[in-house]
């Protein structure tokens, strides 16, 4: 036996050696395990704002007339129109900051000669019209220009809704719509295929702040609520001539 066992052992140099092993290729990581952050935006290049604070400049020097505006209700659909009215003008709607270090908010750091005086004047949700067209057409467009749309969640309410019990209020609706409504704490029950209030609804009261239920709810029952409007604060013409008013008549 001994000897059978001394034939059939391994012999040259690789005798007594372990055999090697075998290397498995590592199974790729699943990409459905990563965690991807909702709120994370991307910060705008440094060569962005610096195109941009240049082209404000670029266009205090063309342009002989520049409104500050303030804006209630953004909707990019409506400013595209007003961009529009304006044109060659240009509409500049950026963060305050950018806009204030464009113009300059001193007399030695302004780029034009009194436009400092409009940037301090930046604050809230405002935007730069730069146009040469006359205060008073500025105006009469501004003020016939003041669609409505949807309201938005922590947008005040301007009229006070009160749904009636039973199933003529919500008729509109589809039956398959029902268990969304109970979702945003409406009173339903599905009927032989028809929506019905089980008791009066107020869906919001004038003057308080929509939450982000009411304010569905709204856009359900095709219930506009919020003007879009904008308004000269200040301007500027050419030459350092400023007016801090609401009255554009020159």
């Amino acid at each position: 036996a001994q000897a059978l066992l001394h034939q059939c052992a391994p012999r040259g140099p690789s005798a007594g050696r372990r055999a090697p092993r075998v290397r498995r290729s590592a199974m790729p990581k699943s990409k459905r395990n990563v965690k991807v952050s909702l709120t994370k935006t991307k910060k705008r290049p440094r060569d962005k704002k610096d195109a941009l604070i240049e082209e404000i400049r670029g266009c205090c020097e063309k342009f002989s007339r520049l409104y500050l505006l303030s804006v209630e209700n953004e909707r990019n659909t409506f400013l595209q129109v007003v961009r529009q009215k304006f044109r060659p003008g240009r509409l500049v709607c950026a963060k305050n900051k950018v806009m204030q270090v464009a113009l300059g908010t001193t007399p030695a750091q302004e780029c034009q000669d009194g436009v400092h005086q409009i940037a301090e004047r930046i604050a809230g949700q405002c935007a730069l019209l730069f146009t040469d067209q006359a205060p008073a057409d500025v105006q009469s467009f501004l003020a016939e220009h003041r669609p409505i749309d949807f309201a938005r969640a922590g947008c005040k309410a301007t009229d006070t809704v009160v749904l009636p019990r039973g199933q003529d209020a919500l008729a509109k609706l589809p039956h398959s719509i029902e268990s969304h409504l109970r979702h945003l704490g409406m009173p339903t029950q599905l009927l032989e295929g028809k929506i019905h209030l089980l008791g009066d609804y107020t869906v919001c009261k004038a003057g308080q702040e929509l939450t982000s239920d009411s304010a569905q709810i709204l856009k359900l029952l095709e219930l506009k609520q919020a003007q879009f409007s904008m308004s000269v604060e200040a301007r500027w013409h050419k030459g350092g001539e400023f007016k801090d008013c609401q009255d554009l008549e020159d």
